[in-house]
């Protein structure tokens, strides 16, 4: 069932771009010509938050050949003096960052519906070009790298399309399909037993040592960059509360984080209960995908692990809201316990960041979910999260979550030319982050100002007019 998907969400996906291709099993590998193709370019920053976290800089130079940055110089260098073919982005009264990441989303999601409509009603072929689209909105609102934890297989398609220059988009990280226990959250049927029995629905959890260690092998052998899998039930359910068990026994959770090991792939775990969490933690899980009720115990083994807690605040705001629309469908008290542990989960970064727990920013949702990367930022924020230091989890951490802190996350020498720019300060408002007008993702610029657009248009990703994102 899950190869055909893989590979119907292909054909489309190549159909609507007229070309194919194979995708490599470890995403972003930039093309050994692009260093040649692409001439210096000169970019004066107003203001450069180079390492996020420490103080900006003022009047700065970057330099960028190829798809990296080469070199950081003080004051407004001129061009002519790097050579013939170098060209300048005047960003001189612009605050310029290093691209954002959003580290947990699902590319197979259409959250702006229900989810038991959706898995129904819906084929994964629309899915996958409504997440195309998606895609480009991201990349020009500043997102410029995405790790999907759980997607039904379109996210191999669209990544391919997107390293290959067929379709614009963020640098993709994926997981594939998530590794739950039978019936635990992420295997459940979301509609009623018989239909579920008809389509297949919830039939991909796994039970016993082999039977997990085999999923494991499995999604890398699809493509996986990272493993995801599920410790615990969901928020809302009464299998996700505080003193809920591991939704895995011991054993199984061994296989799962040896075969990871042995296969060089990072584990993130969904988890809210004590135990979910602290099991994954103890086995060596990098992150920890929500997290809502850590305790001391969880603190001490975030810190001694190394592990970073992304605690997706704004699928807790979204459920406020969307819950409204049901609330005639739910009893008195499962919705109190569900407005309760929503206003929870969206107090939980400002209680991660005071107890020292190491933040990177996602937000569970799916591509039709509009501006909600940024919604998660302001959460951060509201919820106690100092702005340099919700930057910091959005860029740097975002980078470490996934894997690529030697790469990515920074401005520096080496790295890859992923920059954005925006108007205003986003340490002082962090509202500034809505006013993007400049994107730089390996090199390429996705995104400029109306008045720079000639100067740069063979810069420009092939297929955009280099006018500004609606």
């Amino acid at each position: 069932m899950k190869t055909c998907r893989h590979l119907l969400s292909a054909t489309i996906l190549a159909a609507a771009v007229l070309v194919g291709g194979a995708a490599p099993a470890i995403a972003q590998q930039a093309d050994a010509s692009a260093e040649q193709a692409l001439p210096t370019v000169v970019i004066h920053a107003g203001k450069l938050l180079a390492t996020p976290g420490k103080p900006p800089l003022e009047k700065q130079t970057i330099l960028v050949r190829g798809n990296r940055i080469v070199e950081i110089r003080p004051g407004f260098v001129d061009p002519t003096t790097i050579g013939g073919d170098a060209r300048l982005v005047d960003l001189s009264d612009k605050f310029v960052l290093p691209g954002m990441m959003d580290v947990h989303m699902h590319l197979s999601g259409l959250q702006d519906m229900d989810l038991t409509m959706q898995s129904v009603t819906i084929p994964d072929t629309e899915v996958v070009l409504h997440s195309a689209r998606q895609m480009r909105r991201m990349l020009e609102r500043g997102f410029t790298t995405v790790r999907d934890v759980g997607n039904n297989g379109n996210g191999f398609s669209l990544r391919r399309a997107i390293d290959k220059g067929q379709i614009p988009g963020p640098r993709l990280y994926l997981s594939g399909d998530i590794i739950a226990r039978t019936s635990g959250h992420g295997a459940d049927p979301v509609v009623l037993p018989e239909v579920a029995h008809a389509i297949h629905q919830g039939e991909n959890g796994c039970d016993g040592v082999e039977s997990c260690r085999r999923r494991v092998r499995m999604e890398v052998g699809y493509g996986a960059d990272l493993i995801k899998i599920v410790t615990s039930g969901g928020a809302r359910d009464d299998t996700g509360e505080a003193d809920s068990p591991a939704q895995f026994t011991a054993e199984e959770l061994d296989a799962i984080f040896e075969a990871a090991r042995q296969l060089k792939r990072p584990v993130a775990a969904h988890a809210h209960s004590i135990a979910g969490i602290n099991e994954a933690l103890k086995r060596g899980a990098h992150t920890i995908e929500h997290g809502a009720y850590y305790d001391k115990e969880s603190v001490r083994l975030f810190k001694e692990k190394g592990a970073i807690l992304v605690p997706t605040a704004s699928v807790a705001d979204y459920g406020m809201r969307m819950m409204q629309s049901f609330r005639n469908r739910m009893t008195p008290e499962d919705w109190k316990r569900a407005m309760q542990t929503s206003e929870w989960m969206r107090g939980t970064p400002g209680r991660a960041w005071r107890d020292g727990i190491k933040l990177a920013t996602g937000t569970d949702m799916g591509v039709s979910a509009r501006e909600t990367s940024l919604l998660e930022l302001k959460l951060f924020v509201a919820s106690g999260v100092p702005t340099n230091e919700t930057i910091k989890a959005a860029t740097m951490n975002g980078a470490e979550a996934i894997g690529v802190q030697d790469k990515l996350g920074q401005i520096r020498p080496d790295f890859l030319a992923d920059i954005i720019a925006v108007s205003g300060d986003p340490i002082a408002d962090i509202d500034a982050l809505e006013k993007v007008r400049f994107v730089m993702k390996d090199g390429v610029v996705y995104r400029a100002e109306p008045s720079q657009i000639a100067s740069l248009k063979d810069l420009f990703f092939p297929a955009k007019d280099g006018e500004l994102a609606e």
